[in-house]
C-alpha cells in the first residue's frame, strides 16, 4: 500500500508527497523542483488549484500553465473541474486537462466525496472516460466505527473495481490504519 504525505516544504522524509498549500491551492512554484532536486527519490504529486481566481476562463489557463510549470512530477491533483454544486463535471475543461497531462497521473482532489451520493457512480464513469487515474474521497471527519458513514466510500470503491484508484483522505497515520482494518485500499492520502 503507497501512502501520499501532504507537504508544502522540503523537508519530507516520505517516500511520496502531495505538494500543496493547506488550503489545497497550487503549492509554492519552486518547492516541487527543489525538493526533486534534492531528493531524487521521493515520488512528488502536485494540486494544481488556485481558488482565489474568480474568473472562469482565468482560472481554466491558469491551471494548463499551472500543469506545463510543474515538469518534474509524477501526476497532478485537481478539485477544479466541477460545475452545479458538484453535480457534474466540465466535460470540456476535464478533456483538456486530461491530454496535457498525457501519461502521467491525472487525480481529482478531495472534494470528489462532496458529490450528491445519487450522482457519484456516474461522474467516476465520467472521469474514467477521461483517462483520470484516481478520485480522492475526503473521510477525515467520519467515525470509522460507524460503517453507515464508510459505506458511501466502500460503494464508490466497489464500482470502481480496477478501473480508477480510490484513495481515501485521512488525518493520520493512526487513522490510516484504523481504516485499512475496515476496508483495504493500494492508496491512501495523509492529509491532517
Amino acid at each position: 500500500m503507497k501512502t501520499l504525505f501532504h507537504s508544502h516544504g522540503l523537508n519530507t522524509e516520505h517516500p511520496s508527497v502531495v505538494m500543496a498549500q493547506q488550503n489545497f491551492n497550487a503549492p509554492n512554484p519552486v518547492l516541487p523542483e527543489m525538493l526533486s532536486a534534492l531528493n531524487p527519490d521521493v515520488e512528488i504529486f502536485t494540486s494544481v488549484d488556485h481558488f482565489e481566481e474568480e474568473d472562469i476562463f482565468m482560472h481554466k489557463n491558469i491551471i494548463f500553465e499551472t500543469i506545463k510549470h510543474f515538469k518534474n512530477v509524477e501526476g497532478y491533483i485537481t478539485d477544479q473541474i466541477f460545475t452545479d454544486n458538484h453535480h457534474h463535471i466540465d466535460a470540456m475543461f476535464v478533456n483538456e486537462l486530461s491530454k496535457l497531462i498525457g501519461d502521467k497521473h491525472f487525480i481529482i482532489g478531495p472534494s470528489f466525496s462532496k458529490i450528491p451520493y445519487f450522482r457519484q457512480s456516474q461522474i467516476l464513469n465520467e472521469l474514467i472516460e477521461y483517462d483520470v487515474s484516481g478520485v480522492m474521497f475526503d473521510i477525515r471527519d467520519i467515525d470509522f466505527n460507524n460503517y453507515s458513514e464508510l459505506q458511501p466510500l466502500a460503494k464508490i470503491k466497489i464500482h470502481a473495481k480496477k478501473r480508477i484508484e480510490i484513495i481515501p483522505v485521512v488525518s493520520s497515520e493512526e487513522k490510516r490504519d484504523e481504516l485499512i482494518k475496515s476496508i483495504p485500499f493500494d492508496m491512501v492520502y495523509i492529509h491532517p
